[in-house]
């Protein structure tokens, strides 16, 4: 496939092997959210995980950004979406994106109707109860944009990706031909659930939307950095997930590395 220039210079956000920058700021996965939030600036919404106290999901939505704490279970930075699709998009308005497929928009008019209907509803004794109160706001708060991790805006321009570009209308196609000769990271292949670079889906990578990884390096602590592209049904892509090995993963991938060198050392 023929690549075209993709003028990187002006790229926001840009990913090395190991780590990123936004605006030429460093910024580390597997480190604090108050790291990174030296540098991004306070987050625009929070989507804090259920009985945590400050684990889970950060939106930027003038940058369109998203951070995960929570996935790894250590409290540190484990998943950093950039999304270049939301909530505004054709897409979204035809239930394809991937964390709102439920979602559905609603006039402004019909909004403040339904704000006040709710609030009535809480108010009234028949819904005293507190399944009946937790259900009456989790309806209301699926109507809204803001209860979803798409970002008001989506990032704009490309992003800078081990040198090569990823952007909004690019095909996996198109962003594999930058990346055939990459010594660490390689091409992304469709789902590959444990990032050793094998297809674990049985699927090819003809098939519409779906997650798409290339591997990447070992970082912080041994553990790898990822990389996912993430297209709707329609081979639309939604976002770009830059993602931290896990302890867990990380240590049962190097008791397979080292059953895997055993064998082969062993002729078998």
């Amino acid at each position: 496939m023929k690549k075209e220039a993709v003028d990187l210079s002006q790229a926001t956000i840009k990913i090395d092997s190991c780590g990123m920058s936004y605006k030429g700021s460093e910024l580390q996965l597997g480190t604090s959210i108050d790291e990174w939030i030296k540098v991004l600036g306070q987050p625009d919404r929070k989507f804090i995980a259920y009985l945590e106290k400050d684990k889970g999901t950060y939106v930027w939505d003038k940058i369109g950004i998203a951070v995960d704490n929570f996935e790894n279970g250590d409290g540190t930075v484990a998943w950093v979406y950039i999304f270049f699709l939301n909530l505004d998009s054709p897409e979204a308005k035809e239930q394809m994106l991937n964390h709102a497929r439920g979602w559905v928009p609603h006039t402004k008019e019909y909004i403040q109707k339904e704000k006040k209907s709710t609030e009535a509803m809480l108010k009234s004794p028949t819904y005293a109860d507190e399944l009946s109160q937790k259900t009456i706001k989790e309806t209301f708060k699926n109507l809204l944009k803001e209860s979803y991790i798409y970002p008001l805006k989506v990032y704009q321009g490309a992003v800078n990706l081990n040198g090569f570009p990823v952007q909004a209308g690019m095909k996996v196609e198109e962003i594999n031909a930058y990346r055939t000769d990459l010594p660490y990271s390689g091409k992304f292949g469709y789902v590959d659930d444990d990032i050793d670079g094998v297809n674990d889906s049985g699927n090819t990578t003809e098939t519409f939307g779906g997650d798409y990884r290339a591997p990447g390096a070992e970082c912080k602590d041994g553990r790898l950095q990822y990389y996912e592209l993430t297209y709707t049904a329609t081979k639309k892509l939604e976002y770009l997930k830059i993602g931290y090995e896990s302890k867990s993963d990380h240590d049962s991938r190097k008791v397979t590395e080292a059953s895997f060198e055993e064998r082969k050392k062993n002729g078998k």
